[in-house]
C-alpha cells in the first residue's frame, strides 16, 4: 500500500490533474486518492453517466473490524442488481476513528447514472438497513450526489473533489489489526 500523503491542492496522477480536498491540517492519501479513481475511470469505461452517492454511517458501539458495513455492502449491491438490471456496482468507504468512542463510515457508490438518475431510494434503503440493525440513522450530506458525464470533464473534477475528502489522512489508523482504513470495488475496466 502507498503510504504517502499530498498536501498540494492538486494531485497529479496518469497525465490527470485533479483538484483535491485538502486543508492545512490535512493531506490526502494517495492509495486512497489512486483507488478512487480507478473505480471512477473504470465505471466511465462501461457507462456514460456514473451516479455518485456519498452518505456517512456512524455506529453505537466500537468493532475491531468492519463486518457491519461489509453485510450492508453486499446486500445493497445485491439489491441494486436486482432492482435496477445494473451489473456494476462501485464504490469506496473509509474508516474513520477521531474523539468519539466510536468509529464511523464515509460511503461513496458509484452507480449506472442511466439506470439510477436520482438517489433517494438508494439512500432510504441504506437508511432502512442500518436502521433495522439498531444504529443511528446514516447521515446525509448536504449536495450528496452528483452525476459524472464522460464527455464532460467538469463533472468528473466536481465529483472527485467531493469524493477525495475519504482520502483525508485525519482519523485514519485508529483500528484493530483486523480492520481497514478503506475498501473499494474491485471492478475490472472494459
Amino acid at each position: 500500500m502507498d503510504r504517502r500523503i499530498v498536501r498540494e491542492a492538486t494531485w497529479k496522477h496518469q497525465g490527470a490533474e485533479l483538484k483535491i480536498n485538502v486543508t492545512k491540517r490535512n493531506g490526502c492519501h494517495v492509495s486512497i486518492l489512486k483507488s478512487v479513481k480507478g473505480q471512477i475511470d473504470t465505471m466511465q469505461s462501461y457507462y456514460s453517466r456514473v451516479l455518485i452517492i456519498r452518505l456517512d454511517l456512524h455506529v453505537n458501539e466500537y468493532s475491531g473490524d468492519n463486518l457491519k458495513l461489509s453485510r450492508m455492502m453486499g446486500r445493497l449491491t445485491e439489491w441494486l442488481r436486482e432492482k435496477y438490471s445494473t451489473d456494476r456496482v462501485g464504490y469506496v468507504w473509509v474508516r474513520e476513528h477521531e474523539r468519539a468512542k466510536n468509529q464511523h463510515y464515509h460511503l461513496a457508490l458509484m452507480i449506472d447514472g442511466r439506470a439510477i438518475q436520482y438517489p433517494i431510494k438508494v439512500i432510504e434503503w441504506v437508511e432502512n438497513y442500518w436502521q433495522k440493525r439498531d444504529e443511528p440513522k446514516p447521515f446525509t450530506p448536504k449536495n450528496c450526489y452528483t452525476m459524472i458525464e464522460r464527455d464532460k470533464p467538469e463533472t468528473y473534477q466536481k465529483a472527485f473533489y467531493r469524493i477525495s475528502y475519504l482520502a483525508k489522512s485525519r482519523g485514519k489508523g485508529y483500528k484493530d489489526a483486523t480492520a481497514n482504513n478503506f475498501s473499494v470495488s474491485r471492478i475490472k475496466p472494459k
